[in-house]
């Protein structure tokens, strides 16, 4: 039997990207990373896709972040630091693409997934849908941007409150503090679909999206470090492995 592949990709005049581990919540392991660093790389380049939509598959999340049996797996800051740049290719390629990307969000949206949509140019959600960026309640640090970018998109004052308390926020909230440009009643998909075919497939608009982008300052060092220290901690072993006993079946 072949193996479900972790991304679906749709090509077309709107590509979508969908993540595809609904038995896990969406959960963002290695290999679920890589694909959707190389598949976003693939659909930037097709000419005729006006922009792309990042959804997840099942309705019960977008993502609920980074695989919590895979970070309990590392124990080595050079695995840590891989674990760091295949987030950072993943948000960097959708900072840099010359694509619209939108985040269409169901469900929960939490850590490595809420800075997944974080880097995207715009984020749309259904209004039962749940943020959180809980990594500091695991003895470590976001480690997909949310601490150099978040502050951009919700504020300093925001992305303390987020990051320090690690608390669940609902979409109202989130629209309400700007991470979400609007919370919707109907379905997300289409919604964001419909949304995105205002658009021109035009060089200028790649240039608008590259010249704001270039304004803002994406310093991702500290976070690489602190994130690689924060995860070798015996604070975080002891967290992460409360967590999986917890979770266990």
């Amino acid at each position: 039997m072949a193996l479900m592949s972790s991304v679906i990709t749709k090509e077309g005049l709107i590509s979508e990207l969908i993540i595809n581990r609904p038995e896990k919540h969406n959960a963002l392991d290695m290999d679920t990373l890589n694909e959707l660093y190389s598949s976003l790389q693939s659909l930037s380049s097709n000419p005729e896709s006006k922009a792309i939509i990042i959804s997840g598959s099942g309705g019960k999340a977008f993502s609920a972040g980074a695989d919590i049996n895979y970070l309990a797996s590392i124990n080595t800051k050079e695995k840590a630091l891989e674990m760091f740049n295949a987030f950072l290719n993943v948000t960097n390629t959708i900072i840099h693409s010359n694509k619209i990307i939108i985040a269409a969000i169901s469900g929960y949206c939490f850590g490595g997934g809420c800075e997944i949509a974080s880097a995207c140019d715009f984020r749309f959600a259904s209004k039962e849908s749940k943020f959180a960026q809980p990594e500091i309640k695991l003895g470590i640090i976001p480690g997909g941007g949310a601490t150099y970018r978040l502050k951009h998109i919700v504020g300093t004052q925001n992305a303390r409150r987020l990051i320090f308390t690690g608390n669940t926020i609902d979409s109202l909230t989130a629209k309400s503090m700007g991470l979400l440009d609007e919370a919707v009643d109907s379905d997300v998909i289409e919604y964001s679909r419909n949304f995105a075919m205002q658009f021109e497939n035009t060089t200028a608009l790649s240039f608008a999206k590259k010249a704001i982008n270039s304004q803002i300052d994406y310093d991702s060092s500290s976070e690489r470090e602190l994130f690689a220290e924060s995860l070798l901690t015996e604070e975080a072993k002891s967290q992460i492995r409360k967590f999986l006993d917890k979770n266990k079946k």
